[in-house]
């Protein structure tokens, strides 16, 4: 195995700064925008409930037919910028268009323009996002590293998230008035699909052109069909993606729904972006707090206990009262409390699976970091989608009308039940399931020392740094 370049010293903060900075634009393309992409077809298009939730999984389906392809090309692109800066380049190109086609749909749009915007949009992200992530666990081999690098990824992509979400209450004041409303309108999503075509391109050309490649690790070749082998010889890696799929879903349900039950059930409709903004400013501010706790107890412990914390929390929400009556202020410092424990989802999976593709390439001497992205950028995302189409469907189910003034008691809380239950659930067995998360600090560290020595071809100190490793992890 061979490994170019590399060192384990802190990642200097201009190269933290520019590698996060496409994740300000990226948030346009992640939870919650998604969601509230649905929520906007939903209100202001004639596409319905039903064939939002049917475009969403057709999207996902032959959207998961790339995501691994992506990444085995990534693994094997070589060229001047290394593997994945091409990709990006690429990728950020591409996410012009499909800014365009999903943001400004055009008068009379409606289930099909959703599909075709729905599908151009998850391209664009699977195009840019595997890549985006494999490179960060090239950046630094290191376990606390990593969780920096990925500390500032997921602070870009809140920050990007509260840009887009504050900047239509700002452009909607009366002293600028560029926006008529700060309501998730035709004006306003229009206005954030202008910057993602402008900050998108611009923000991967600054990482292209700042961040260094990195330490790219040249293994054994491997063919496309061996990407299943992820699964059946790596236990942590197994584990980590019934996890994340779990969570993928419940989220999804949560942000599929969030809207509804804040205009519809608590009549608070003019408030959503501010409810929206505050969430996730709670996140922010909870990043430096995660990084601290899993430094101290490791990522998996933190992810975990989010995970059931959230889910014992999410019930809460019912002791509001419906109909505008509920204090806003608490019910606004509920919503952050609760935000603040899916902060770990957010930041830990990326550094995570740069430690599970360590301890692959320990077990199987390839260099295979791009396949374990692209399939969480598949699988997750598809969790995702069954999520949401999930919540649309339950509301086509039980009859609730997100366009209509008013809905029947048993539609509305047919709407209640599934925006709380469902994700309560899934993050109980999330937090469950990563309990018995293997790969610690520690274990990592003695992965490392294996794989650096066979950098160097040390055949004796290898066999030394291997026992070493079977001592604190053993192969599964």
């Amino acid at each position: 195995m061979k490994r170019v370049g590399g060192t384990a010293q802190k990642v200097p903060a201009i190269h933290l700064a520019a590698y996060a900075a496409p994740g300000i634009p990226l948030a346009l393309l992640i939870s919650p925008f998604p969601a509230l992409l649905m929520a906007f077809y939903a209100k202001h298009t004639e596409a319905t409930t039903a064939g939002i939730a049917t475009a969403i999984l057709i999207a996902r389906i032959l959207n998961g037919l790339i995501d691994p392809p992506i990444g085995y090309l990534s693994d094997r692109t070589r060229s001047r910028l290394g593997p994945r800066k091409p990709w990006l380049i690429g990728g950020g190109l591409f996410s012009i268009f499909a800014f365009y086609v999903a943001y400004m749909p055009p008068d009379g749009a409606g289930t099909l323009w959703f599909a075709f915007g729905i599908i151009s949009f998850y391209i664009a992200q699977s195009v840019i996002d595997t890549p985006y992530r494999t490179w960060s666990g090239e950046i630094s081999a290191d376990y606390a590293q990593r969780s920096r690098i990925a500390g500032a990824q997921t602070l870009a992509v809140l920050v990007g998230g509260v840009l887009a979400l504050a900047l239509p209450e700002i452009l909607s004041l009366p002293a600028i008035g560029i926006l008529k409303s700060s309501a998730l309108d035709r004006d306003t999503m229009r206005m954030m699909g202008l910057i993602g075509m402008v900050l998108m391109p611009t923000a991967i050309l600054i990482a292209v052109w700042v961040v260094p490649v990195g330490t790219v690790t040249r293994g054994e070749s491997y063919g496309l069909l061996e990407m299943r082998t992820v699964f059946t010889r790596n236990g942590p890696f197994r584990r980590f993606i019934a996890a994340d799929i779990v969570s993928a879903i419940g989220w999804a349900v949560t942000y599929a729904l969030v809207t509804f039950l804040l205009d519809n059930y608590f009549g608070f409709g003019d408030k959503i972006v501010m409810f929206l903004l505050v969430a996730t400013a709670a996140q922010i501010l909870t990043i430096p707090i995660c990084s601290r706790l899993a430094t101290r107890f490791g990522k998996h412990r933190v992810y975990s206990g989010g995970q059931i914390l959230n889910a014992i929390l999410l019930p809460g929400y019912l002791l509001f009262p419906p109909d505008g009556q509920a204090n806003f202020g608490l019910l606004l410092a509920f919503g952050a409390l609760v935000s603040a424990m899916g902060t770990p989802n957010m930041m830990f999976p990326v550094a995570m699976l740069s430690d599970m593709a360590d301890y692959d390439s320990l077990k199987t001497r390839q260099a295979r970091s791009g396949i374990y992205f692209a399939m969480r950028t598949l699988l997750n995302p598809a969790g995702g989608a069954i999520g949401g189409a999930f919540g649309f469907y339950m509301l086509s189910i039980v009859g609730f009308d997100p366009s209509a003034d008013v809905n029947s008691q048993a539609a509305t809380w047919g709407m209640i039940t599934t925006a709380i239950v469902a994700p309560m659930i899934c993050f109980l067995v999330s937090g469950w399931l990563m309990r018995g998360y293997e790969i610690t600090s520690r274990r990592h560290a003695a992965i490392r020392r294996v794989l650096e020595k066979r950098g160097v071809a040390n055949v004796g100190a290898e066999n030394s740094a291997v026992a070493e490793a079977g001592a604190v992890i053993q192969p599964r």
